[in-house]
């Protein structure tokens, strides 16, 4: 211990302060990887819903473009949507047999309505790029297009403007997806952190032993390579590559955490 310590006082202060990120780099995101991998949510746009229950009510939960999102999902089939400031429904996702179009077998006979109002009716088939027909057979394409502009408009395929209550909103597929029991994923991957850790271990192996590897990097290169200095400019480039796999390390683990596996 004692050496230990005679060692890392040795160090210059450069180098101390990269050691101590990257040893928190490891041990954060290992924290934060096996916290993801025990909790499963609901992919959804370009956020993550973590799943949890309250009583015999489904919820999941999370942020979308900087708001709190949120559905919320009853033994019956209500279900209701928040995002931000805006509320949406509630829906109503009624299983019936009936509705299921005899050209699709696998399919779920639903009807979506809200209030008085019948949104869908057809059949649901799930895991599917095309995830609703219509009663009669007819694919429900969901390709609607949007653009945001710098200014923060967004327009829709046709050019013309909608509200960001009117962007957010559920379509049926998403109403149906999250009532009949969505297939569940889960965030971070154990084999891209171990692979990650291992660069970030590489890296702290440089910090403390440049001289081993500036010798390696002489090897077959020139006689008598324990003789040999670095120059200046070596130490300087050096000195960059290790902060610089500092921070690729800290955007792969990254990376690594929003990972989405099944």
């Amino acid at each position: 211990m004692t050496a230990l310590r005679a060692n890392w006082k040795e160090l210059s202060r450069y180098r101390q302060v990269l050691l101590v990120i990257m040893a928190a780099e490891i041990l954060w995101f290992l924290v934060a990887n096996i916290i993801a991998a025990v909790r499963p949510g609901l992919e959804y746009q370009d956020g993550f819903l973590y799943a949890r229950r309250e009583g015999e009510t489904q919820i999941y939960e999370g942020k979308l473009d900087g708001e709190k999102a949120q559905f919320t999902v009853s033994p019956t089939g209500e279900v209701a949507y928040q995002w931000g400031d805006y509320s949406y429904g509630p829906y109503q996702v009624t299983r019936d047999p009936s509705a299921a179009p005899a050209q699709q077998e696998n399919a779920v006979g639903i009807e979506i309505s809200q209030g008085d109002v019948l949104l869908f009716r057809g059949g649901y088939v799930p895991n599917s790029y095309v995830s609703l027909y219509q009663e009669s057979g007819e694919p429900v394409m969901n390709l609607d297009i949007y653009m945001v502009t710098s200014g923060g408009t967004i327009l829709n395929g046709s050019g013309g403007e909608i509200s960001q209550k009117e962007y957010h909103a559920p379509s049926p597929a998403v109403l149906a997806r999250v009532v009949l029991a969505p297939e569940l994923t889960h965030r971070g991957s154990v084999l891209l952190y171990l692979v990650v850790t291992l660069l970030a271990a590489l890296n702290i192996f440089q910090i403390c032993f440049p001289g081993f590897f500036f010798r390696l990097s002489l090897l077959g290169l020139v006689r008598n390579r324990e003789d040999a200095e670095p120059s200046d400019f070596y130490i300087g480039m050096e000195h960059i590559e290790w902060a610089v796999l500092a921070i690729v390390c800290l955007v792969l683990y990254n990376m690594c955490l929003n990972s989405v596996w099944t």
